[in-house]
């Protein structure tokens, strides 16, 4: 009977182990990278990237100037003058809001079962490009009647849509980790050994997580953090993963450190 309480409470070590493990980083890609609102606060910043601004404000430039209604004389005035107000549109409202635009529709893209294409509207940035262009120029400048861009075509990663449906339970893997710690004391017919397993499982739960945090940028395939437009957005967020997981893979293994140490110190005192 003894044997089998004291193999019954490792059972639940294991599980709490590998609960421990998966908890912080599925909560945390559960926070950032699955919720639009997390995705949404890692991606802002990137909008300040030239690369970014580049491809934006050219892809604008190229519907205005390669539409056949926009007379051929005008088209050597015209090209100069919307690239000089489209390397001013970054840094105004229009540009802050198609961008957001062009990220919600990326997060859509990426939990989208299938490869699929990157589109934005970008209607608004040729209005604003043309607006004080056309106060220089003899003409008005028609707008193309499709002004919807394909940026990049997003590459099928299937891990994500099962991402978003198995980390909103992620909150709940810690506790439940802990519930089955104290049901294993409860259990073991040794505690004090038991103890010193509980904190044994807590370091190679926090090993797990500073080796995911440290290795991610490994971790993730070429062809997803090397893909065009998508690239510098996965970089991103592998940068802001590792920059969580590293210490908080280190506190929980000094944590269950120092609970292995209990247990032992516990065990050497029954001893005697």
């Amino acid at each position: 009977m003894t044997t089998a309480r004291d193999l019954l409470a490792l059972v639940l070590l294991l599980g709490a182990t590998v609960l421990g493990a998966v908890w912080l980083p599925a909560t945390w890609l559960h926070d950032h990278l699955v919720e639009r609102d997390g995705f949404l606060a890692i991606t802002g910043p990137l909008a300040d990237d030239p690369e970014f601004q580049r491809t934006l404000s050219d892809s604008a430039v190229e519907k205005i100037v390669g539409d056949e209604r926009v007379p051929g004389w005008i088209q050597e005035r015209l090209t100069p003058l919307a690239e000089q107000q489209a390397a001013t549109l970054t840094g105004t409202e229009v540009y802050a809001t198609l961008w957001a635009a062009t990220m919600a529709e990326l997060h859509h893209a990426l939990f989208t079962p299938g490869a699929s294409e990157l589109d934005v509207d970008l209607g608004p940035a040729i209005d604003r490009i043309l607006a004080p262009v056309e106060e220089r120029l003899p003409i008005d400048i028609p707008r193309p009647d499709d002004a919807t861009v394909t940026l990049a075509t997003i590459p099928d990663v299937p891990l994500l849509p099962a991402l978003s449906t198995v980390t909103p339970w992620a909150v709940w893997a810690g506790p439940a980790a802990l519930v089955l710690v104290v049901a294993a004391l409860l259990i073991a017919a040794h505690r004090r050994t038991t103890l010193a397993l509980a904190g044994l499982g807590g370091i190679l739960a926090g090993a797990g997580v500073w080796w995911l945090g440290a290795r991610i940028e490994r971790i993730v395939p070429d062809a997803i953090d090397q893909a065009m437009f998508l690239g510098p957005v996965v970089q991103e967020f592998q940068l802001h993963f590792q920059a969580a997981m590293t210490p908080q893979g280190v506190i929980l293994l000094g944590a269950g450190a120092l609970v292995m140490s209990l247990g032992l110190v516990l065990v050497g005192l029954h001893r005697r």
